[in-house]
């Protein structure tokens, strides 16, 4: 696991987390070499025996295969919409901007992965953790599809309104819950809520599909994956319970590791990772937003490189 501006991944890091510090380095540099990548003494491994048991043009050679084969597989899942290329007999990685909108989103979701989101995610007044909820509610919208509505219950809102209002005003656009429980002892931020989707008919009558979504950038996301309860949180707020216990959906600009993804997914409910978010993107997330990524991809690649000079 490595972290933005110096850290490194270690000779037990994954090829996910291998392939993200290629994917770094490629987007800084516009290309890298994995041989090159992994030649460093970040490759030392105490276990390494003095006799040399392993040797060691192999150890380079198959770290340098494991992230080859790494985002091979990143090519197939996200086609078109990946915004790098592999060369040289699939050992150097290109940066090679698209002209669509996914280019500016999976650097943004690389960054936001691995940037220091507790300290360093506002950057000229722009919250790079705000614009993951508002990316989120635009892919929720687009993957419940056609007349599915969405709002941000949590801090992105920019305009001043508390959680019971804001609450309030999201039942009476859903449609359900009645009214809300004012817990006078409970004052959340969000409780854990960040995103709400709903799919709904003309009626405005209850009985609709309802998700509840977290969004989580950095990479301590594992810790917070069984914190929202949808049922749980109905029964704090909401005087009518809906018809439809509301589905529980979990975001994260890292990715979910494969290996273990289904014990994950188990915790977390509906999984958007990097790359769900990337096969959900609609034609266009809006000029606003995009533009806000823009600006925080430059402004925080140029943070950490001057703190890395």
């Amino acid at each position: 696991m490595f972290k933005l501006p110096d850290g490194l991944p270690q000779v037990r890091t994954s090829a996910q987390d291998w392939a993200d510090y290629a994917e770094y380095l490629a987007l800084t540099n516009k290309k890298i070499s994995f041989y090159e990548l992994v030649k460093p003494s970040k490759l030392v491994s105490d276990e390494e025996m003095i006799g040399g048991v392993e040797d060691e043009s192999d150890k380079f050679s198959t770290k340098a295969d494991e992230i080859a084969n790494e985002i091979r597989l990143r090519i197939h899942i996200c086609g078109e919409k990946y915004p790098f290329t592999l060369t040289d007999n699939d050992y150097v990685l290109l940066f090679e901007p698209k002209i669509h909108e996914s280019t500016i989103i999976y650097c943004y979701l690389l960054l936001a992965t691995r940037a220091q989101m507790s300290k360093d995610r506002v950057q000229k007044e722009i919250d790079g953790a705000l614009l993951f909820e508002k990316l989120c509610a635009t892919v929720a919208k687009n993957y419940f599809g056609e007349r599915a509505e969405v709002d941000i219950l949590g801090t992105s809102k920019e305009e001043v309104i508390s959680f019971r209002a804001k609450l309030k005003e999201l039942i009476k656009k859903m449609g359900e819950g009645g009214s809300i429980h004012e817990n006078p002892g409970h004052r959340p931020q969000d409780d854990s809520v960040d995103v709400i989707v709903w799919k709904g008919f003309s009626d405005n009558q209850p009985s609709k599909v309802i998700a509840f979504g977290q969004c989580k950038t950095g990479t301590s996301w594992v810790n917070h994956i069984t914190e929202l309860s949808t049922e749980g949180f109905c029964k704090n707020w909401f005087t009518r319970q809906p018809v439809v216990t509301p589905i529980r959906a979990f975001f994260t600009a890292q990715y979910f590791p494969r290996e273990i993804f289904i014990i994950r997914a188990n915790n977390a409910g509906l999984v958007f990772d990097r790359f769900r978010i990337i096969d959900y993107l609609p034609e266009t997330i809006g000029d606003e937003l995009l533009a806000s990524l823009v600006s925080w991809n430059v402004e925080i690649v140029n943070f950490y490189s001057k703190k890395a000079s």
